[in-house]
């Protein structure tokens, strides 16, 4: 008469090679995770600037400036060059990694918003650039609208 084998550790032999203990650990995080939110200790503001980052502002619908003032244009030049060059947009808005900026019509609104929330692949900056920032690229852009590639 032949007995059962019984699989080592007693685990299932569908689990074999499965750890036992990782499902239970990501239940305690988990539940540490959840217990900290209820009780405020991982407030959203704090949790953000303990990343480097900020809230995002509600008063960010309109600029506090005039978007065609060519100083705000300028600095907006210099803020453009500064965060939206490294990777994606060309200098001067050109072509790169993303399509160009140079020769198109948009609307304040929908650059703001493509700049504050992103559009994949491009980053939301809303949490990392303050609306008067934003708007100063806003204006940048906008500037481009008439500018031709060569």
């Amino acid at each position: 008469m032949r007995t059962a084998q019984v699989p080592p550790n007693n685990l299932d032999p569908a689990r074999a090679g499965v750890n036992p203990y990782e499902s239970d650990a990501r239940r305690v995080v988990a539940l540490l995770l959840a217990s900290c939110l209820l009780l405020g200790l991982l407030d959203g503001e704090q949790l953000a600037s303990a990343q480097g980052m900020r809230q995002p502002s509600s008063e960010a619908s309109v600029p506090a400036f005039d978007l065609a003032d060519p100083a705000v244009v300028e600095e907006g030049s210099h803020l453009f060059r500064a965060n939206c060059t490294h990777y994606c947009h060309g200098a001067e808005g050109r072509v790169s990694r993303a399509p160009a900026l140079r020769g198109h019509q948009f609307e304040p609104g929908y650059v703001y918003q493509r700049i504050a929330k992103g559009f994949p692949p491009m980053p939301a900056f809303e949490t990392v650039l303050p609306p008067e920032t934003i708007w100063k690229i806003v204006a940048y852009v906008l500037s481009l609208s008439n500018a031709k590639d060569d």
